[in-house]
């Protein structure tokens, strides 16, 4: 949670049981410490119920710009990472994406990247 600005975090298979009444926003695919197999992780948002226009509003140009991100254009993928920031002030996922982007467009990951990222820390 901490690296990306989020409370709370969960991996596709918790968020997918969790049910319908939740609402979160994808975030990376990593590999635990010990696990070898990539999990992609889920921040949960809020109850769908519950949502502000304005953060689903935010949750959709974020997955826009993750995908954009995934394909590795990383400055389109700013882009819409800052329009996030510009409906949710201090955005801690789209302020962390802004920060990867610009450290791949100085040095791009390799080409053999397969976009997992190995957490080294639980």
């Amino acid at each position: 949670n901490k690296q990306y600005g989020t409370w709370i975090l969960a991996s596709e298979s918790t968020f997918l049981e969790a049910g319908e009444e939740f609402v979160g926003r994808k975030l990376d695919r990593v590999r635990v410490v010990g696990i070898n197999e990539p999990v992609r992780l889920y921040e949960i948002v809020d109850f769908r119920n519950e949502i502000s226009r304005e953060k689903m509003e935010s949750l959709e140009v974020f997955a826009q710009g993750l995908t954009l991100f995934e394909q590795r254009e990383w400055q389109e993928a700013t882009r819409h990472f800052e329009k996030v920031l510009e409906i949710i002030p201090g955005d801690g996922p789209a302020q962390f994406y802004i920060s990867r982007c610009e450290k791949f467009e100085k040095k791009a990951p390799p080409e053999n990247w397969d976009g997992v990222f190995n957490l080294s820390l639980k």
